[in-house]
């Protein structure tokens, strides 16, 4: 077990609050960023539904230049939200940095607190071997001085017996009252004085000894105590050393959270600042592409109106030859009806003449005027070609590319390719195949005249056509929608002609 010094409670809580702002910086961090990539979500969202709609203005426009202006304005519609992507990225990438600077000097204060810690109780640690060896030497120092202190004192003892108590010539008294001669009691004078002196150091040896004995008692209970407490500072600075160690490697462990954040913050700005160069070259190729198709786009409006012309010329010269048809119709009607008229006058005349002569009165009924009668077509006399949502109505729009308001003559459903297509109404094939104007495969069916007008139907953009000519009965299929000639997706354009003149479809369904 190794010791350390205790620290204050407020340091530690600083270290660790300040590691703790680290996390809490990532974690907002990483907040901040799921918000603004919900935020540049929705944008995406939005301007793919724009993108979308954009889609159904270029309807009837060259494929191409529609394809062009498309991916123009996709680019320039991606790219703020890519700049915000690159500005959130190297917000975060800041950030990241900070908190990875702050996560590291956070771990450096840990580590040199902790190396702190390690030199003090080092310290601690010799200073309680030290005290713990003095206390060794004053107990055996005790225990030897209290050996020669009994082994004095009964020497003493002895000696004072022999003294006092001896009897004879045992006794030192008896040693010197008991000389035969002068000479001999002489000797025997000094012997005792000789032992006298002996007693007497033993007295003042056992005298220093008692007052060693007692100064190292004294000594060893301090050194006890001085134990005891460099013992209790050992283990208050051990919970502290414990604390300061986990702080370390919670930093440490920060510190390397912050590091591998920061490294990702930095692939990711990286990442989006490539996309945003991308976006941008993209943007470039698109605009020039836009440009190379927007010249060609007057010779293909040019070869569109041509087309519609000749068709407008057809329908025109169908209607007129159908009128004429019908006029000569209504003419031979009225014909008949009026000789019809005139025979039940005449035959009214024979019946007055016939009664006269009979001397009868008859007054002839004169039959009503000739009324032809007229056609009445229901206002939903023609039937869904096919089913599906409305994508673009009849009706002037605005071409973005062009700058112009032009007239889409037809509705257009949003079927998917390869839905089956029907007649609308019972009619003649006028025409079908691949037309230049851009309704690429087209069916066109004249249903004759009703409410007055040469009413033709048509079906365009399809993939495949079934029937190429001749008469159709309503429901009866005669094709496959598609997305051929200026479409940009699968759907019927589906249009209704009146003399030739388009209008709104809406008015016959």
């Amino acid at each position: 077990m190794w010791h350390m010094r205790r620290f204050s409670g407020s340091g530690t809580a600083t270290r660790l609050t300040a590691a703790g702002l680290a996390v809490a910086c990532t974690v907002s961090l990483g907040s901040t960023l799921s918000a603004r990539a919900d935020s540049v979500s929705d944008q995406k969202k939005r301007n793919d539904r724009r993108i979308a709609a954009l889609g159904q203005q270029l309807e009837g426009t060259n494929a191409s230049l529609a394809r062009a202006y498309v991916n123009l304005e996709r680019t320039k519609a991606a790219l703020p939200l890519a700049q915000q992507r690159v500005a959130a990225a190297q917000a975060a990438q800041s950030r990241a940095q900070a908190a990875q600077v702050a996560a590291e000097a956070t771990e450096a204060r840990a580590i040199a607190a902790e190396a702190k810690a390690r030199a003090h109780n080092e310290d601690v640690a010799q200073k309680l071997a030290v005290a713990q060896a003095n206390e060794q030497r004053a107990k055996e120092q005790l225990a030897k001085s209290s050996t020669d202190l009994v082994s004095s004192q009964d020497a003493l003892d002895s000696y004072a017996a022999e003294v006092f108590q001896g009897s004879g010539q045992e006794s030192q008294l008896g040693m010197v009252f008991g000389s035969t001669s002068p000479e001999d009691f002489a000797n025997r004078l000094v012997m005792a004085d000789t032992a006298s002196a002996v007693a007497s150091d033993t007295i003042d040896k056992l005298a220093a000894m008692t007052v060693d004995n007692t100064s190292t008692r004294s000594y060893l209970t301090s050194v006890r105590g001085e134990i005891a407490e460099l013992k209790r500072q050992a283990e208050i600075a051990l919970r502290s050393a414990q604390s300061a160690a986990a702080a370390a490697t919670q930093a440490k462990n920060q510190a390397i959270v912050a590091k591998n954040n920061a490294v990702t913050a930095a692939q990711n700005a990286a990442a989006a600042k490539t996309e945003l160069d991308q976006l941008k070259a993209r943007q470039s190729a698109a605009a020039a592409d836009l440009a190379v198709q927007k010249k060609s786009e007057a010779a293909d409006l040019a070869t569109a109106r041509a087309e519609s012309a000749r068709l407008q010329g057809i329908l025109v010269e169908r209607a007129r030859q159908a009128r004429i048809a019908e006029q000569k119709r209504i003419a031979a009607l009225r014909a008949k009806l009026e000789a019809q008229r005139q025979a039940k006058i005449r035959a009214e005349r024979a019946k007055a003449a016939a009664a006269a002569k009979r001397g009868h009165r008859y007054t002839p009924k004169p039959p009503p005027p000739v009324v032809v009668p007229v056609e009445s077509t229901p206002s939903n006399y023609l039937t869904y070609p096919a089913h599906g949502p409305t994508t673009s109505g009849f009706g002037m729009r605005w071409h973005p590319v062009l700058q112009k308001w032009m007239l889409h003559d037809g509705l257009d459903w949003g079927i998917p390719c390869g839905t089956p297509v029907y007649a609308a109404a019972p009619g003649d094939i006028v025409r079908a195949g691949w037309r230049a104007s851009g309704w690429g495969n087209q069916v066109v069916i004249d249903h004759g005249m009703h409410r007055g007008v040469d009413l033709v139907t048509t079906y365009n953009h399809l993939t495949s056509i079934v029937d190429f000519g001749g008469h159709v009965d309503r429901g009866q299929l005669i094709g496959y929608s598609g997305t051929t000639g200026y479409s940009t997706g699968c759907h019927l354009h589906f249009g209704v002609y009146e003399d030739g003149t388009p209008v709104d479809p809406r008015n016959w369904l």
